[in-house]
């Protein structure tokens, strides 16, 4: 019976451990879609509860997907927090988002709707958004901005011209090539 109980112990820490280093870790692969907004023709995602000064966003995402930080003219022009509210935005209203665990904290009356948040794909630290630190809210502007506070939220962009498709739109692009040749195919069989 000990050796039971000692094994069963053993499991539940492991999965403890498991569990909390998952939370920690970002998420790998492409910002999906619904996690960001086009605006102003550039792609922008709601990176990182707090400034990028504070050394905590992950530098895989401008490595490997193009991502970089606004340029001040860029800056002048950037959305209010919320333009990142639309249906369909990578968290639910009032929820979190499955793949990710991102979520609004800090939500005030003019947060009505899903919306979107990428912190967990730049941050191994963070999986929120602080809702009232975004521009045109609260506490806003966004960081890097004049009057910014200290624990502005960051914005991240993607120059839409430089941006190389995934490896999964070429095969989806493939896999629709292959249907319409399956079907042409059909449709000359039967006449």
């Amino acid at each position: 019976m000990r050796k039971t109980f000692r094994q069963a112990l053993l499991a539940v820490a492991a999965v403890t451990v498991a569990a909390s280093s998952a939370q920690a870790q970002y998420q790998m692969g492409a910002v999906p879609t619904n996690a960001t907004i086009m605006f102003a023709g550039l792609r922008w995602a709601w990176a990182y509860p707090l400034p990028a000064s504070s050394g905590m966003v992950t530098a895989n995402q401008f490595n490997n997907f193009g991502w970089r930080f606004p340029t001040v003219a860029e800056l002048g022009n950037a959305p209010n927090a919320t333009d990142f509210l639309f249906r369909g935005g990578n968290v639910p209203y009032l929820g979190t988002d499955p793949l990710s665990g991102a979520e609004f904290q800090a939500t005030n009356s003019a947060y009505v709707t899903d919306g979107a948040c990428a912190t967990p794909w730049f941050s191994d630290s963070y999986k929120h958004c602080d809702w009232q630190d975004g521009n045109g809210q609260v506490y806003g502007p966004w960081a890097d901005t004049p009057g910014a506070q200290s624990f502005a939220e960051q914005l991240v962009v993607q120059d839409m011209t430089n941006v190389v498709p995934e490896p999964s739109t070429y095969a989806l692009f493939g896999a629709g090539l292959l249907g319409l040749g399956a079907a042409a195919r059909r449709r000359r069989r039967t006449a």
